[in-house]
């Protein structure tokens, strides 16, 4: 074992960001931190690690010089989670000149264009999520209410109380206007939680997140989640990206993870099939939540149970996911790699969606696996295994592969020493 991570079958590293003294890390698996020729490597660099954010904690806005290896810091935010960072990314359709990334001012959140060129800043009056192809528009939603809602995907800083009940008015999916730099709700949470609504919703905390546009950008999915009870829940919904109509919710089996868009009529999802959406662990764990007599009378041990409870509802639901893959505005699916594939991962499709990038999270011996599934065949190509140092938390370092441009190269995020790094990983074997 070589550093802690060992990769197969001819993978090489092409690059790795350095031991310093800082930690290093882009964020979600969805966009690529890498620039149109594969010279400028976006990254977060913070000078902590191991631990939760603090308020006052910033993050250093940046990016690595592939031909020198030297890092350029640009900015500063204090927008940013482990997770997801400060939703950095390269701005489309040159993906080379200008970046996007949350920051604050005048305590709100807003974000900021910056141009690498010129050092030139634009701030917008809002924090984004994903940027429309075209980079003249994006998706954004309320980081202030997120705050009260998902612990290690939303932003320290801004405490507004006003936010912090069940779901709100005013709260959504916002449509944000690069150009204009204005700001319109698209979609209201209200109007979420009243379709197919379940009593617990007035009391559990509702969110939306997860914004995801389609290729050509015409639609968008994201999450509903809840929670209940310590546990997470979830549905997904697609919606046209321009006005927020013709929205869909897909088949409600509570439990929704990872997902990509195949091509801009078929998803993919990590979930249960629908005719397997209730599991003996989750009537268990309602069961002993609303027994009085139950909690008294394991009162010593009741929040040991509800939490071993939690975990093991989490485990299962990673162990037993298939991915299935919908048809847009249907409940028609197929299910991919059935038996064969497994982890629930972060996942991207290329090659003309033969191809599957997938992780998994850590294993027994906290390794974290990445592999190439082919669809056609039913095969695997295992590119390396991660030892992770931080696992089960907020601050948990996942790989969220994600791929460059051309397909040549894909970059992680790994924890395999305590300062977390940036690994490039050259795709095209010799």
């Amino acid at each position: 074992m070589l550093n802690n991570y060992e990769l197969y079958n001819n993978y090489k590293t092409s690059f790795e960001t350095p031991d310093d003294g800082y930690s290093y890390f882009f964020g979600y698996y969805d966009k690529s931190p890498l620039n149109i020729d594969n010279t400028k490597l976006l990254s977060h660099r913070v000078s902590f690690d191991g631990r939760n954010i603090k308020d006052g904690d910033t993050s250093d806005i940046g990016y690595f010089d592939l031909r020198t290896k030297e890092f350029i810091k640009l900015d500063e935010t204090l927008a940013w989670n482990w997770q997801q960072g400060s939703q950095l990314q390269w701005l489309p359709p040159k993906f080379d000149e200008e970046i996007i990334y949350n920051s604050i001012k005048d305590d709100n959140f807003i974000s900021i264009i910056y141009n690498i060129r010129t050092n030139k800043k634009r701030t917008i009056p809002f924090p984004i999520y994903v940027v429309h192809p075209n980079g003249q528009e994006a998706l954004g939603i309320n980081y202030e209410r997120h705050y009260w809602c998902r612990g290690g995907y939303n932003y320290q800083n801004i405490k507004n109380k006003k936010w912090d009940k069940p779901y709100h008015k005013e709260d959504g999916i916002f449509k944000i206007d690069l150009e204009k730099e204005t700001v319109k709700l698209i979609v209201n949470i209200v109007d979420v939680v009243e379709n197919n609504k379940l009593s617990e919703f007035e009391t559990c905390n509702n969110w939306l997140e997860h914004l995801m546009y389609s290729p050509s950008g015409d639609r968008f999915m994201f999450f509903h989640r809840w929670n209940k009870d310590n546990i997470d829940y979830s549905r997904v919904y697609t919606v046209d990206s321009n006005d927020g109509k013709n929205i869909f919710m897909y088949p409600d089996v509570r439990f929704y993870s990872h997902y990509f868009w195949k091509d801009n009529n078929y998803l993919s999802i990590w979930t249960y099939e629908p005719k397997n959406n209730h599991s003996s662990l989750i009537k268990t764990s309602n069961f002993i939540q609303k027994s009085k007599n139950l909690k008294v009378i394991l009162k010593p041990l009741y929040k040991l149970i509800k939490s071993l409870l939690s975990t093991k509802i989490k485990s299962k639901i990673i162990n037993q996911s298939k991915l299935l893959v919908f048809k847009d505005k249907t409940n028609n699916y197929t299910i991919t790699g059935d038996n064969v594939l497994f982890g629930n991962g972060h996942q991207s499709w290329f090659n003309n969606k033969i191809l599957l990038l997938n992780d998994t999270y850590q294993d027994n011996e906290y390794y974290r696996h990445l592999m190439i599934f082919n669809a056609e065949d039913n095969t695997f190509d295992f590119i390396g295994k991660f030892y992770s140092f931080y696992n089960d938390s907020v601050f948990r370092c996942d790989l969220h592969p994600r791929l460059s441009k051309n397909n040549k190269f894909l970059a992680i995020d790994s924890a395999h020493k305590e300062n977390r790094k940036i690994i490039l990983i050259k795709i095209e074997k010799d």
